[in-house]
């Protein structure tokens, strides 16, 4: 028979929850030291810079390879550079799925002292519902490129998202077959170098539907090409002389005749009565408005890019003369002249590219 150890119940606990407590503040310890390192990395602290002391990454991140970022990328970049990866990382880290270098600062290709740092992050997707593909791509570029702004005004970041990373794959895609022959991943979690593989071995393939597709995205370029000459540019021309006689027949007091009928407005007014333009001023918006005519019909197919330029230089020489009456008009009359504002209308133009002018 053996005789129990007679221990108070009460001493028993306290000595458990103390040594739980020790336990929690040894990993309370370890916890801060740890996020000390990465704050001190992160921020470039590098201790005692006479000491030469040098600050090394913490191992939990793995699959962040430092080695490669100082061999593709100068010592001073290269401290700046995987420092915004750090960066990204502590904000992102469970969508960043791969980062990759390339460009110049990969094949050396072209790179100068000012070259930009070209990176590319393929972000997993898969759950975000937020927003459309389009508008996450958008997202993530601004949000890159402003925290790589903090680090290097040469860190040139693009974000692809996983899907299309994976679509680009499937259908090749140019740009991201371009990543995977000449990148080379910093971070990788498996999604890029095994691809990357694949790709250097001869085992992506583009398919019929990838070539049929591109020789297709071709053609429709062509006819959108065609058409924004054809249709869209001749409007512009257009709507310009009609708003420009407009303009000048509404400075001599009269209403603003329909499209069809400026020219002849213009011819009466300001050419026998006042004798501020040339019959051959008008004769020019006449013919850009009849040519126009025909094209909005389907009577004239295509426009050749001779033919537009003639046209644009008229439409060009008649805007400018019927501005230069209006100056004289309005300087005779002790008015303010009229003022364009080419760079503001320039991002008018940026915002809404169709005219507001459209007349027919």
């Amino acid at each position: 028979m053996h005789q129990t150890e007679n221990i108070n119940p009460l001493e028993r606990d306290l000595n458990n929850l103390f040594a739980g407590i020790e336990a929690l503040s040894s990993k309370i310890d370890e916890i801060n030291e740890r996020v000390d390192y990465i704050g001190a990395f992160v921020g470039m602290e590098t201790g005692d810079k006479e000491a030469g002391e040098h600050v090394e990454p913490p191992g939990q991140l793995a699959g962040l390879s430092l080695d490669i970022i100082e061999k593709v990328i100068p010592q001073k970049d290269a401290n700046a550079l995987r420092a915004y990866f750090l960066k990204v990382l502590s904000l992102f880290r469970r969508y960043i799925k791969s980062i990759i270098i390339f460009g110049s600062s990969k094949t050396k290709t072209g790179m100068t002292a000012t070259s930009d740092i070209d990176v590319a992050f393929i972000v997993d997707d898969t759950d975000i519902q937020k927003f459309t593909l389009e508008q996450l791509k958008e997202r993530l570029f601004s949000k890159m490129a402003e925290i790589g702004h903090a680090f290097s005004d040469k860190i040139h970041a693009q974000a692809y998202p996983l899907s299309e990373f994976w679509a680009s794959i499937i259908k090749p895609n140019p740009v991201i077959l371009t990543l995977l022959r000449d990148g080379i991943a910093a971070y990788d979690t498996g999604y890029f170098v095994p691809i990357q593989m694949l790709y250097k071995t001869g085992n992506i393939i583009p398919t019929i539907e990838s070539i049929n597709a591109n020789i297709e995205n071709a053609e429709g370029l062509i006819m959108l090409a065609e058409n924004v000459l054809t249709n869209k540019l001749t409007l512009d021309l257009y709507n310009a002389v009609v708003a420009a006689g407009q303009a000048l027949l509404m400075e001599y007091g009269y209403l603003p005749p329909v499209p069809k009928e400026v020219a002849k407005e213009l011819m009466t007014v300001a050419v026998e009565k006042e004798k501020v333009l040339s019959a051959d001023d008008v004769n020019k918006i006449d013919e850009i408005v009849k040519w126009f005519k025909k094209i909005d019909h389907g009577e004239t197919k295509t426009v050749g890019g001779r033919e537009f330029e003639e046209r644009l230089k008229d439409t060009k020489d008649v805007v400018a003369k019927i501005f230069g009456v209006l100056e004289k008009l309005r300087e005779k009359s002790g008015v303010k002249k009229p003022v364009i504002d080419r760079d503001l209308l320039k991002q008018s133009q940026e915002k809404e590219p169709e005219s507001k002018y459209i007349q027919k």
